[in-house]
Formats: C-alpha cells, sequence, structure tokens
C-alpha cells in the first residue's frame, strides 16, 4: 500500500509492520488497511472544505494531518511515533483512529514513545485510562534530565495532568495559550516538585488497548 498516494494529498503517513507479511499479506492487515484508507479519505474530504485561513494553517506541501504507526505483532505493540494536526479541522483525530486500532489489535499495547503534547495525553487517558509510564524527561530553567527505573516512583501519569492543568489555569487556560501559539503547536506539559516547576521535553508511555474503549 502507498501511504503517500495522490489522493491523500493532506495526509502524511508512515505505517510499518514487523514482522512484514507475504505479498498479498495476512486477512487481518487486509482489514485494517481498508480501515485506514477509508479514515483517510474522511480525512481528505474534511480537509478540502478548509477555508482559506485554514488552508494557510496546513504544514508543509499543504499536509493537515500527520499519522506515524509501527505495528509490531512479535511484541504485541502498536507504536505511535506521531499523530498531529495542523489545522482546525472537523475532526477528531485520536477518537477515530484509536477505534480502528482496537478492532484490529485489541490485544496489542499502544505505546507511544515521545508523548509531548497535552492534549494527546488528555485523550488517552480519557479513552484508554491512566498508562504506564516508562520514562519522563524533564527540563527546569538550569538543567534537564531522564527519570526512569527507580527514579519513577512516586510520579504518575495523574499527576503530572494536574501539574499541567494546574499551570495553565494559573496563566489564564488552556484556550488562552492555545492562542498565543498558534495551531500547528503543542501544549507543553508541566510537572510541579519541591524545586519549582520543570517543563515535560516528553515520556514514554503504554497501555493496552482493550482500555476502557467506546
Amino acid at each position: 500500500m502507498d501511504w503517500t498516494a495522490s489522493k491523500w494529498l493532506a495526509v502524511r503517513a508512515s505505517i510499518s509492520f514487523y514482522p512484514d507479511p507475504p505479498p498479498g499479506g495476512t486477512a487481518r492487515r487486509k482489514q485494517f488497511c481498508r480501515d485506514l484508507c477509508q479514515f483517510f479519505d474522511r480525512l481528505q474530504t474534511a480537509s478540502e472544505r478548509l477555508d482559506v485561513d485554514g488552508k494557510e494553517q496546513c504544514g508543509l506541501d499543504g499536509v493537515a494531518v500527520e499519522v506515524f504507526l509501527r505495528i509490531d505483532l512479535e511484541k504485541k505493540e502498536v507504536l505511535l511515533d506521531r499523530l498531529f494536526k495542523y489545522c482546525a479541522l472537523d475532526f477528531h483525530l485520536f477518537t477515530e483512529l484509536l477505534q480502528i486500532l482496537q478492532r484490529n489489535f485489541p490485544e496489542c499495547r499502544l505505546v507511544v514513545p515521545s508523548l509531548q503534547g497535552y492534549e494527546l495525553a488528555r485523550e488517552i487517558r480519557r479513552f484508554l485510562g491512566p498508562p504506564e509510564m516508562e520514562c519522563v524527561y524533564l527540563k527546569c530553567d538550569s538543567e534537564e534530565r531522564l527519570l526512569m527505573g527507580e527514579a519513577l516512583k512516586g510520579l504518575s501519569f495523574e499527576r503530572i495532568l494536574e501539574d499541567t492543568e494546574r499551570h495553565y489555569r494559573e496563566r489564564g487556560g488552556v484556550e488562552k495559550r492555545k492562542a498565543v501559539l498558534g495551531l500547528g503547536r503543542e501544549l507543553a506539559m508541566y510537572l510541579r516538585g519541591e524545586e519549582g516547576e520543570e517543563e515535560v521535553l516528553w515520556m514514554q508511555v503504554g497501555i493496552g488497548l482493550s482500555g476502557v474503549g467506546f
């Protein structure tokens, strides 16, 4: 399947499988590809309805959405490397993709190796529950540090979301910050500790796709 097909000019996608099925693929892969094609069709249609301002907010070459996935059937993991919407499409991106993944790979675990955006983090919690954090990379005024293993004890995904919510509430709210950043920029997350507030540059999280769901 050519995921860069000219019919989906508004979508930049990278979809890979491991192990790679033989030519013709398996029945499950075929169904997943059909579902994904329909998903991209709807994204393309939504992008074509954008007004002039909406089209100007798109990324390079008019890309409105990026989707980078790697399905590892040996590890039973779906790696979501990238899911991003550059403009105000009338389309619930994560909800649509999650339903496809749950329908086709219910036994797998969703892994986001470099989760950065506050809004995607909230969506993961909303539809699947709080994920397990495997590592967190933080930045304060003077240094950066990576937390993993024993260093993560006492730290929860919920706490980071709560601290992030407090950060934006104290500065006029999420919508005010989004207006300042403009479309096409992710809202950062924050952790508040005894020594002050640190920005969460990224974190790796994982959770079963058979979670709360729909």
